[in-house]
Parts: structure tokens; sequence; C-alpha cells
């Protein structure tokens, strides 16, 4: 009876926020005059912002995993509801943000989930209900930011509460944006960061200091945040967005999933930083210093003898202390300490503003070896000092005459790089635990976006396209936005993606298509857009604001 209620509500959610977006105009009441003023109450006011919206992705691929052909599939259709509060008393000024997001399960991930029970690698057997993944499911995953302003003393600003504090100035890759994990399950690539970011509670201080400048921005992560709000989340479910060949291969059956009490990534660990935001002249920088976990969980494999029979690792070294899984091993997120560097400025010469960002971090975790296996990286975890740079142009680009547009079209190409100094080609380090190309000693990734404006802003194009500079393939996201008055919004956008052949592919597969091997034949070339091959799709959202 529970899981039958479960999976109601879930459906009903789902059309719950489509049925809104559709039919939010028939509301007698506007919602886009929800800014109340309450005048019989002194020195209180709120105002309430949000929107309804349906996201539908449609298959413009056949994957490999499953039986059935996907090509033209719906593989995902997603209703969220979001709500802004803000909340005026006085010298507080408070915070609430809520999204609710249901979705209905398609057939695709129907056939993902009964693909993940006939596998059972290591004799155990997935219990897996995938939809847990992407709906939200209880209040503490709806309320994703709440918060209380307040000045303590003059110049010093504070905030206390769950929210989220953007360092950074990268849009596809992080190299400073590291104070909160993302959660990449439900769509992976394709949205705002502040979508994905995964809000903690946190004390937040900023202190003006106009003699300098500048002003000091430091805070506090008590470890008072659920399990659940650790680091990045990636699918290892076995889910939509589990990186090829692992659709339907669930991870967390045979691996502790994201073990939050290592001794060297405790989340109960308080975490920090502090970063100096200045003006010389008309040059912009600052200076960072964080102590924060990795974004990427870390495989921590066993030393099991088990392993070596099932999936050809013949030797791992567990990493501080052997993991509580013992037939792989537990994924966790080592702390780690980062310092960095920003500069921007306006080029008069180049009509651009151009920017840097530098983040040197010692001993950064990697894993490496067992190529030849079915699981690359599950040698263990090595530390490498490691620099990560993004150089970035904006420019406006005068395309009125050109193409008709109404105004100046925003244009920003970045360069993304890590470079592991002390590089050794024999230290077999890979990208991702499970895929055996070696990563390089430079990883460069380059990104270029447009965006145009026709028809008073009513009819918006933009275009993305990205290139791995080191190791082949790609992204391209062509999209165009209309602005339907003052309350709708509808999106078109494809998701393109090119690789170089190099994806790593399923094991054959027994009768009952069940895969021999789950963890697909060995290999060693498979880099980051390999592992999105075939999975081209387009997206539709209808949006209403209020």
């Amino acid at each position: 009876m529970k899981n039958y209620c479960s999976q109601w509500i879930r459906r009903t959610g789902f059309w719950i926020c489509l049925g809104g977006t559709a039919f939010a105009e028939s509301v007698s009441a506007s919602p886009g005059d929800y800014g109340i003023e309450i005048d019989e109450i002194s020195n209180f006011s709120m105002n309430l912002s949000g929107y309804l919206r349906t996201t539908v992705g449609v298959s413009l691929e056949d994957h490999d995993e499953t039986r059935s052909d996907d090509k033209g599939e719906i593989s995902m259709a997603r209703g969220s509801l979001y709500l802004d509060l803000d909340v005026y008393t006085g010298p507080l000024v408070w915070k609430a943000v809520g999204r609710l997001d249901k979705e209905m399960q398609t057939d695709y991930l129907d056939d993902l989930e009964a693909l993940t029970r006939l596998q059972s690698p290591g004799g155990n057997t997935s219990t897996q209900d995938y939809m847990d993944q992407y709906d939200t499911d209880d209040l503490e995953d709806f309320l994703r930011e709440f918060y209380v302003d307040f000045t303590l003393f003059d110049r010093l600003d504070v905030r206390l509460g769950k929210q989220q504090l953007v360092w950074g100035e990268s849009d596809f890759f992080q190299a400073l944006d590291l104070v909160h994990g993302f959660d990449y399950r439900w769509r992976l690539f394709f949205e705002n960061n502040e979508e994905w970011r995964k809000p903690l509670i946190l004390a937040n201080f900023n202190l003006d200091v106009p003699a300098l400048n500048g002003n000091l921005n430091f805070y506090v992560r008590p470890g008072w945040d659920r399990d659940e709000d650790m680091g990045s989340n990636y699918n290892i479910e076995g889910g939509r967005w589990i990186p090829h060949p692992y659709r339907g291969v669930d991870f967390t059956a045979f691996t502790n999933a994201y073990q939050t009490g290592h001794k060297s990534g405790d989340w109960d660990d308080e975490t920090y930083g502090i970063r100096w935001n200045g003006i010389a002249g008309s040059i912009g920088y600052s200076l960072a210093y964080l102590k924060t976990f990795n974004p990427q969980p870390m495989m921590n494999p066993t030393s099991s003898t088990a392993i070596s029979g099932l999936f050809g690792v013949t030797a791992s070294a567990p990493w501080g202390e052997e993991p509580d899984n013992q037939v792989l091993g537990d994924w966790i997120y080592p702390e780690i300490d980062v310092f960095g560097f920003t500069i921007n400025g306006y080029s008069a010469s180049m009509d651009s503003t151009l920017s840097a960002e530098i983040a040197y971090i010692p001993n950064k975790p990697f894993n490496y070896g067992q190529l030849q296996s079915s699981l690359p990286g599950w040698g263990g975890i090595k530390e490498k000092d490691t620099v990560v740079t993004m150089l970035r142009l904006d420019k406006e680009l005068k395309l009125m005459n050109l193409l008709g547009t109404n105004r100046p079209s925003l244009s920003s190409i970045q360069l993304f790089d890590t470079w592991i100094t002390g590089y050794d080609e024999d230290d077999e380090i890979v990208e991702f635990a499970s895929f055996g190309a070696r990563k390089k000693e430079h990883t460069t990734y380059l990104t270029l976006f447009t965006l145009l404006n026709f028809k008073r802003d009513t009819i918006n194009p933009s275009f993305v396209v990205g290139a791995d500079l080191s190791n082949g393939g790609g992204f391209a996201i062509p999209a165009v936005e209309f602005v339907i008055g003052d309350k709708w919004r509808f999106k078109v956008e494809a998701d393109l993606w090119w690789n170089d052949g190099d994806k790593k592919k399923p094991s054959a597969t027994a009768a009952n298509g069940a895969h021999l091997n789950p963890l697909g034949v060995n290999e060693n070339s498979a880099s980051l857009f390999d592992w999105f091959a075939d999975d081209n799709q387009l997206v539709f959202k209808l949006t209403r604001q209020f």
C-alpha cells in the first residue's frame, strides 16, 4: 500500500505541475501581483514570486543498453513549482526558496529500472526506485534555501541559514565555485548552476572595507547539513544520466553510495573559506582560500579478493582506511584546500570584458590504475598538486544591421584548463573511476556562448558549443526561447554531442536481456564526451512566471 501511495503522489505531483503551467491564467487573482504590503504592521512587508514549469526531453537516438528502440521516446517528463518568498521585518530580511519537482515515470525509465533488477553483480540485487533521484519527497528537499540577512554592526552584513554562496565566474566547469556540490542526476549538463547547486547551512559574513576599495567575505559551514547534501551527485544509481554503458547498472547495489564518515572526508567536519574582493584602478580582483570537499566523489576500493575474481582487478589499495563495503568499495568526498585568484577588467581596444580565474589545489585526489580491467581507476587514490585555470572574454556584438536583432548580442568565450603538476603517465590517473582513458597532464575545454534578441526581446535564440581540446569530442546546444506576454516562456532546445568513437560499450547480453558483464567491455580510451555518445535529445520547456 505504501509503494502504491508513493507512486500515486509522484505521478499526481507531476500532473499538478503540468496542469498548473497550462492553466495558470485561469487563476482569479493574478500571481504577478503577489507583492503584498501590510500597512497595519509596522516595518513589515513581503513578496512572493516564482514559476510553474513543465520540461519534456525526447531522445533522438537509440541507447545500446535497452532492448527497445529509444529513438523518439520521452526520457524526461518533469513538472516544477518554484517559490521565492522575501519577508521584511524591520532590520531582519528573511528569504525562503522552495522547489517541488515531480516526474512521470516514462517507458524509458521503466526499461532502465527493469534492466537494473535483472543484473546482480557480486550476488547483490538492486531494489532501486529511479524516481527517488528525481522527485521531491520531503520538506527538507523542497525547502532549498531558508536564511536571514541583517547588519551586525556598521559595514558587517551577516547571512545565516541554508543558502547558496557563489565564488567563481565559470559557467560550465568549476574552478572556484566549490563551496557547494551539484546534483547532476536529473539533467547533467544543460541547466543553470543555480538549478543544480545544493544549498548548505552557512554562517556567511561580508565586511565592507572602503579604505582599501574592497570587501572581505568569509563563511563557516558548521557541518549541520544532511548526508545527502554532501558533494556532487552523479547518476550512479543507473538512471538516465549515468554515463554509457551503465544505463540500468545500479552501482549502489555493490558499493557504499557516498560514504560520509571517512576520516579524510567526514561530512560532519566544519568547512570554511575567506575571500577578499578588491578594485585596483579599473581592475577588479579577488584572493580566496577554501577548506571544502572534492567536487567529484572518489572510489575508495576494497582490498577484498572478491573484486579480482569478478571484474579482473588484480590489486586495489584502500585510501586511508578500509571501506565499509567489501564488494567494490565506498564513494567518498576527500577534503581539499583551494587557493584562488581572479581578475577582471574592461579592454577598450577589444571593446570586451576580460577575466581570469586560477585555483591551486595541493594534493588533489584522483583515482588510478587497473586500466585493463572492467573497473579502470579501481586501483586506489593518488594525490597530485593541480592548477585549474579559466580565461574568459565577454563581448557585445552589434549585429543589428546584419541580423536584425533589436540590441547588441552578448557573447562569451571561455577556456578552461586542468593541469596536473608532476604528471607521470605511469600513474594511470583516470578522469572518473570505471572509465579507462588516462587523464592527460592538461585537460582543456573551450566553450562559446551567444545570445540573440529579436522583436523587442520576445524571440531569443541562443547557441552554446564546447569542445575537448585534449581528448576530442564536444557538445552543441542550439535553442530559442519565446516570450509571450509578461508571464509565459516557451523554450525549444537541442542537446547534441559528438565524440571520437572511443566510447565504452556494453558487454554481450543473455537471452533475458541482462548484460553478462554489466560493467561493459574493457577499454582504456573513453574520455568525457565519449561517455555521452547517443544522448542527443530535444528538450521543451513551458514556464508560467508569477
